[in-house]
């Protein structure tokens, strides 16, 4: 499990206190294993286990429980990829969340487990924005907080196949290459308690040993005196929001030249009428995206605040 110092950036504040919680986020796709882990940790079954694509965990839900004299506080998330959410919106109900429930106070995170399954065959363009906006906001100074745990081992028939693809995430231009190139921990999880008891145990040692460093986006936002649009993560944040703006704008152009003739609406051919109503509910889907992209960049200010008070929160010392 790699463990280094993360870049060789100094960690500018003093060790955990060993008497505090422990708390950990868990992030991932819907089915990735979040709530399962929880339970594995905790040896009893505490949250509802989805066995479908309808995710189970709707909202954030914290469990706390005892291990080597620690009290774990393991906070359990949304899957990402939700069909009705955007992963915009789940970040944001997560701080929204923990904002609520006391957990930008005096108790902050102290490492983040990203639970991916290895059935998942291959990176989306979702999840490589996700983690290129992550490693922004970070910078490479806490990437040694991160632990990206896989998942589902027992699924799987071809284990070469499976590795091949993972080493692919880690290599230059994959989507993990630069988290794991400078601290961020690749670990197997064996759904077993000693297994993640392992990984907490090594998030425990880090916070313990090296306390809380300071993060590019704190940086950045005390040199652009608060303007967050200007940090690294602003400016990604907004390209990703523009891109699929574009990218709508020019999908609903190309369907509106597929538009059936108006007579078509109220045809007595029935097929003329299916073929209205099918081009008229696509149209007004596409709307609807586009719609909800434009908000969400309207809202970009907001939504940057609350994605630094949940990530930077993580190495933020007690008051």
């Amino acid at each position: 499990m790699d463990k280094t110092d993360a870049g060789g950036q100094s960690q500018s504040q003093g060790p955990k206190p060993k008497n505090s919680k422990v708390m950990i986020a868990l992030l991932g796709v819907t089915g990735a294993g979040k709530s399962t882990f929880i339970n594995v940790a905790c040896g009893r079954e505490v949250l509802k286990i989805s066995h479908g694509a309808k995710p189970c965990t709707q909202d954030p839900k914290s469990v706390e429980f005892q291990m080597d004299d620690r009290t774990i506080v393991l906070i359990d998330t949304p899957g990402f990829d939700d069909d009705k959410r955007s992963d915009v919106r789940i970040l944001e109900d997560i701080a929204i969340w923990m904002a609520k429930k006391g957990y930008m106070g005096e108790q902050m995170l102290d490492g983040l487990i990203f639970l991916h399954p290895v059935t998942l065959t291959r990176a989306g363009g979702s999840e490589l924005s996700r983690t290129q906006l992550l490693e922004k906001i970070l910078g490479p100074g806490a990437y040694n907080r991160v632990f990206i745990a896989t998942t589902m081992w027992d699924y799987i028939v071809n284990e070469n196949l499976v590795k091949e693809r993972l080493e692919s995430r880690f290599a230059e231009g994959g989507v993990w290459h630069e988290l794991k190139s400078k601290g961020a921990a690749d670990v197997k999880h064996h759904n077993t308690q000693e297994s993640a008891h392992a990984i907490i145990r090594s998030i425990i040692e880090i916070a313990d040993r090296m306390g809380k460093p300071e993060i590019r986006l704190e940086n950045e936002l005390k040199k652009e005196k608060g303007r967050l649009v200007q940090t690294s993560a602003g400016k990604t944040l907004e390209g990703q929001i523009t891109e699929k703006i574009l990218i709508l704008e020019d999908e609903i152009c190309k369907h509106g030249k597929t538009r059936p003739p108006a007579s078509y609406r109220n045809d007595k051919v029935s097929e003329h009428r299916t073929e209205w109503k099918r081009w008229h509910s696509r149209q007004r889907e596409l709307q609807g995206k586009l719609a909800r992209r434009e908000q969400e960049l309207k809202k970009l200010q907001n939504i940057i605040v609350r994605f630094f008070r949940v990530l930077a929160a993580m190495f933020r010392p007690p008051r």
